[in-house]
């Protein structure tokens, strides 16, 4: 169990770098749009009513039905398909950066968020933490929160249980701010085609997710010897 569950924290890192590259992708490219979460896409879609924005109203509802669609998406496909849901979230991601690249510089920036806001949603819902911690590959709040209390506990009664959380949460805070500084740096040479980098990036998810599998198929396989020899 040991070996799956640091094999699934070195895969929720690589999801982190992900996440980060995406999030940082809508600051750069969509003037400050920030398409990985809806805090501030719902406060905006209050605002536009209220001014009486008619087509700034569509966009915003357009927006927050795609995250809420990736979210449905997420929870009932275990119900419908036998692919593993990491496969789904993997090739979503991958899409989502192939239309960022094609999509024209000047058109509505909200819109041309679309890809992420779906995207964004379902990799939020595929990888919900690991060792039983909620942590998110796609923002970085509550993460934060997490982190700094586990650390504070841990100064407080230098209990190992808080230094692991904490060792945790920091190594995703780290990817996810080191996706960041990815996107950054291809922003600068490549500007909107830059999510094209981020192809190369799912590479190394894509390869550890492969590897998840074939270790749970394999401890599965054993588990069911062991109950056939047990009988």
């Amino acid at each position: 169990m040991k070996q799956e569950e640091k094999l699934q924290t070195i895969l929720h890192c690589s999801m982190a770098v992900i996440g980060g590259f995406l999030g940082a992708y809508g600051l750069l490219n969509r003037q400050d749009v920030f398409g990985n979460a809806q805090t501030a896409n719902m406060m905006w879609l209050i605002l536009c009513i209220l001014g009486k924005d008619f087509q700034g109203t569509l966009l915003r509802i357009g927006g927050l039905l795609l995250y809420m669609a990736g979210i449905v998406c997420a929870t009932l496909w275990s119900k419908y398909c036998k692919v593993h849901i990491h496969y789904l979230a993997l090739v979503v991601d991958a899409i989502a950066m192939l239309s960022l690249g094609l999509l024209p510089k000047d058109m509505n920036v909200v819109l041309a968020l679309y890809p992420v806001f779906f995207a964004a949603a379902l990799q939020w819902c595929a990888f919900p933490g690991v060792y039983g911690y909620n942590c998110s590959t796609i923002f970085s709040t509550n993460n934060l929160r997490q982190f700094t209390s586990a650390l504070a506990e841990y100064l407080y009664s230098h209990n190992k249980k808080y230094s692991h959380k904490a060792k945790f949460y920091g190594s995703v805070l780290f990817s996810y701010h080191f996706g960041v500084a990815i996107s950054f740096v291809v922003y600068c040479f490549l500007g909107i085609l830059g999510s094209f980098v981020g192809l190369g990036l799912l590479a190394v998810p894509t390869l550890l997710v492969m590897k998840e599998q074939k270790l749970q198929n394999g401890l599965k396989t054993k588990a069911t010897r062991i109950e056939k020899q047990a009988a």
